[in-house]
């Protein structure tokens, strides 16, 4: 419940700061959204493979480093997409027919 509201969240902050660039937001928030489930799913796998975690047992303590590394990857894309320099709003809809 607690990562649907953090992606919730990140969801927003991306929408803001791409609304003041000019820029799509529907390409972040995909980008955001992938490279969280990448990231938890690849550390958890990991985790299982590389140690000798019990699936029933250690469950929580394999989850935890998976959602702080998801939430890092969050702040990642957020810092690219403030790298990002402002589209003007004519290149913002270059490829318009203009009468």
């Amino acid at each position: 419940m607690l990562e649907i509201l953090a992606i919730g969240y990140f969801t927003k902050k991306i929408r803001a700061i791409a609304e003041e660039k000019n820029i799509k937001p529907s390409k972040w928030i995909w980008r955001l959204v992938l490279t969280w489930f990448g990231v938890e799913i690849a550390t958890i796998v990991s985790i299982f493979v590389f140690t000798d975690a019990d699936i029933e047992n250690d469950i929580f303590i394999v989850v935890l480093p998976a959602l702080i590394l998801a939430a890092v990857s969050a702040f990642y894309t957020i810092n690219q997409l403030e790298k990002e320099p402002q589209v003007l709003s004519k290149e913002l809809n270059s490829d318009a027919i203009e009468i």
